[in-house]
């Protein structure tokens, strides 16, 4: 039995197993026949940035795989974790020191990997901008972000910049696809679209809700898959939803405290509630698009300044207002 996890056992490894736009494809190839790989690729949280700087070191050294070569070439890439508090002095020495030796693969270079270059100080970016100056000839720099403009412009000019566009559905259409039939999953047409309305044009979490039905080992229907990929019942927002559209504004603040009294988080309703809001036909698009804003002001509230399951009912009573 395979117990490989689904998000490793369907990782796209080279180019070719990626279902993103050809034109990307197209233009890293062209940069690894050229051998000119200081990389900078922009895109949103969970559209593959890192799977595709992966990608393209297994596409760089593709050639020294298949001549059956004793060495490996993970000596030959460091990846800075911008994550662990490594100061500007891990910048300065162990990048340093990296750079000034030499690749083990002959007539290839090496390789420093930054993921999420915006995350890290100015400083630190204007040091590892010194380090592509210094020492491009003997090593690539790529990296990835999501926010350009948090990127020093002296950095940026350091880059080819590629922005990598979210997947479309037509990309997650072909994913569901392949894997339903490589693992022999019998998942409902309509099934098939709720999952691909709440998977936030992201593979991964997409991934994740193929193994939940893969584990289930019976066919998808519609209802099962809203219990399997929603924390709170469907079914309890639709009564909600009810309630704010005939104004019942002491039953609906009741629904909702019985919700969180029940463990779930302020943040928990709100992530589920937009879920619902942007699939369920008990809204026309001119009552999603008033409520939706109202959703993102409170996840802000809550994930900038406090969490209270007061502001629930302020939240409720802001809907009620505006519907």
């Amino acid at each position: 039995m395979d117990y490989n996890l689904f998000i490793n056992k369907y990782q796209p490894l080279f180019f070719k197993d990626f279902e993103i736009d050809e034109e990307i494809v197209t233009i890293l190839n062209t940069l690894v026949e050229m051998n000119n790989l200081n990389i900078l690729l922009i895109g949103d949280m969970g559209c593959g940035k890192t799977s595709l700087l992966n990608a393209l070191i297994r596409e760089y050294y593709k050639e020294a795989n298949n001549q059956a070569t004793n060495k490996s070439y993970d000596d030959n890439i460091l990846h800075i974790n911008n994550l662990k508090e490594q100061g500007i002095n891990y910048y300065r020495n162990d990048v340093k020191t990296f750079c000034q030796t030499t690749s083990s693969v002959k007539g290839k270079k090496k390789f420093v990997v930054l993921d999420d270059i915006d995350l890290i100080n100015e400083q630190s970016q204007q040091v590892f901008r010194n380090s592509i100056d210094k020492y491009s000839n003997n090593v690539h720099f790529i990296s990835s972000c999501s926010n350009i403009q948090k990127v020093i412009e002296s950095l940026q000019s350091r880059f080819t910049i590629i922005r990598i566009k979210p997947l479309q559905r037509e990309h997650l259409t072909k994913i569901i696809a392949k894997i339903k039939t490589n693992e022999h999953i019998i998942i409902h047409k309509e099934t098939e679209k709720f999952i691909l309305d709440i998977c936030n044009n992201t593979a991964k979490i997409l991934i994740n809700y193929m193994e939940k039905f893969k584990l289930l080992n019976r066919e998808i229907t519609y209802d099962l898959a809203v219990n399997v990929c929603t924390n709170i019942s469907f079914s309890t927002f639709q009564i909600y939803t009810e309630y704010l559209k005939n104004k019942n504004l002491n039953e609906a603040i009741k629904l909702m405290i019985s919700v969180y009294d029940k463990g779930y988080s302020v943040m928990d309703i709100l992530d589920n509630y937009f879920l619902f809001v942007k699939i369920t036909p008990m809204l026309n698009e001119d009552e999603k698009y008033k409520i939706i804003p109202f959703i993102c002001k409170y996840i802000t509230i809550f994930h900038n300044i406090h969490e209270d399951e007061i502001e629930l009912a302020l939240f409720t009573n802001n809907l009620i207002q505006n519907m």
